[in-house]
């Protein structure tokens, strides 16, 4: 369960940077909501990680 969590924070933070590059250059708002979706699931997965750790 742990090593899920870690690969959709991964995933997360590589969209982030992926949007968050596309936003840059051209400047689409849909872009920026992608960005905004990448940012939350990175939320959720650390609240995730740090709730799996603690149960240890």
């Amino acid at each position: 369960m742990n090593q899920v969590f870690k690969w959709v924070f991964l995933l997360s933070v590589a969209s982030l940077v992926f949007n968050g590059l596309r936003y840059w250059g051209t400047g689409d708002q849909e872009v920026l909501i992608n960005t905004y979706s990448a940012a939350g699931l990175g939320v959720l997965s650390v609240l995730g990680l740090v709730f799996a750790r603690k149960k240890r």
